[in-house]
């Protein structure tokens, strides 16, 4: 009896596998992204390509926010960064430095774009992480990663000369890999599939590096650093590191963000940009693995459909998320998670209700009233 069960449990974790739902979400992501129910439209392959990279960007974010619990306004410096290094590597540049003059002819090297965004995105990770975490936490820390972000954004939009402005890069030419020429890259639904393959494998790191041991000290450094500390672990330590590693999914979704979009704007490294990966992990529940990947694709849903309702789109998405954060602030996958506990039904009114909520953690708190006593204690 006990081998079947044994293989029933893990059929059923197969079966409900993160990574595994990750992967099949990718499959169908073509088919029904961008779809526009009012105007019966089909899907549009690189709303999703958008998707899938902004599900990687937010992902990284969330390592710090949802998994340390420090949150960081500046994190599209290192989605800047990235796709910089890569356009500028890609298309080449002529500038004077230092009064010296400095050039690069274009050059068509994916691999090596890559290997230069990590180099340098990671080495300004690791100075702003040794700088700013042993000495900020909450609202000091955000404040100053916003600050840092600020300065990445300014001199790429000042610094003409190399990055071109606020006009950005433009012309930015899709590299070949291999067997896979230029031409087959150019292909919307091909650049899809080598865009899904790589988010794909990237977030089986960041699986990996949540599920690990690493990924239990920094939950329990989120729960309470006092703890952590009184248990032998250094704090500042696990901080700086993750502060790192969650610069490095930013850094690939950038690279891979500048071959998508063919050209680049400083608005990459914008506030807003770090805006909306806040507002993505929120959406779909920060905590968990998947939260980031659904809010990433719920936003982009939104402000696809929405914006072609009406030019206020903005301030509508503004108003649907406040909404679903004070009826749901564990986002989609935390309402996935009530339905499936509590039923639909419950679920709802534990979103729009404190009272529900209290008598349902309640109810589950306390043991089962004993019926057959029960009567002999009533007067």
């Amino acid at each position: 009896m006990s081998v079947p069960a044994a293989g029933g449990k893990s059929k059923r974790n197969v079966l409900t596998h993160p990574l595994l739902w990750t992967a099949i979400l990718f499959v169908v992501l073509p088919f029904v992204a961008g779809a526009n129910p009012f105007a019966h439209q089909g899907g549009f392959v690189d709303i999703a390509t958008t998707m899938l990279i902004f599900a990687l960007f937010a992902s990284g974010f969330n390592l710090l926010f949802g998994h340390v619990g420090e949150l960081s306004f500046g994190h599209a410096m290192f989605f800047a960064l990235g796709a910089y290094t890569t356009a500028l590597y890609t298309k080449g540049f002529s500038v004077v430095l230092f009064g010296q003059p400095l050039q690069h002819a274009p050059t068509d090297g994916m691999i090596v774009a890559l290997g230069l965004s990590l180099l340098i995105g990671l080495a300004w990770a690791w100075f702003l992480a040794r700088l700013i975490v042993p000495r900020s936490s909450g609202i000091y820390f955000a404040m100053i990663t916003l600050a840092f972000a600020q300065v990445i954004y300014f001199i790429a939009f000042n610094y003409s000369d190399l990055t071109g402005g606020e006009d950005g890069i433009q012309g930015i030419m899709r590299p070949s890999l291999g067997p896979l020429t230029s031409d087959w890259f150019h292909e919307s639904i091909h650049y899809y599939i080598f865009a899904a393959v790589v988010v794909f494998l990237t977030l089986l790191l960041l699986y990996w590096i949540i599920s690990s041991p690493f990924g239990s000290v920094l939950h329990a450094i989120r729960e309470n650093k006092q703890r952590a500390r009184f248990l032998g672990y250094d704090v500042d330590k696990y901080r700086v590191n993750a502060f790192v590693l969650s610069a490095f999914f930013p850094i690939v979704a950038g690279w891979l963000w500048a071959f998508f979009q063919q050209a680049m704007n400083p608005d990459a490294g914008s506030v807003d940009y770090s805006g909306n990966v806040v507002m993505m992990s929120l959406l779909g529940g920060m905590q968990t693995f998947m939260g980031p990947i659904i809010g990433a694709i719920v936003y982009w849903e939104l402000q696809n459909n929405v914006s072609q309702a009406t030019k206020y789109w903005e301030a509508w998405i503004g108003i649907v998320f406040v909404v679903f954060v004070l009826a749901g602030p564990r986002g989609v996958m935390g309402l996935a998670d009530d339905i499936r506990h509590y039923g639909f039904a419950n679920a709802l009114r534990r979103g729009f209700s404190s009272r529900a909520r209290y008598q349902t953690d309640v109810k589950e708190e306390l043991p089962p009233l004993d019926e057959s006593v029960a009567p002999e204690h009533v007067s």
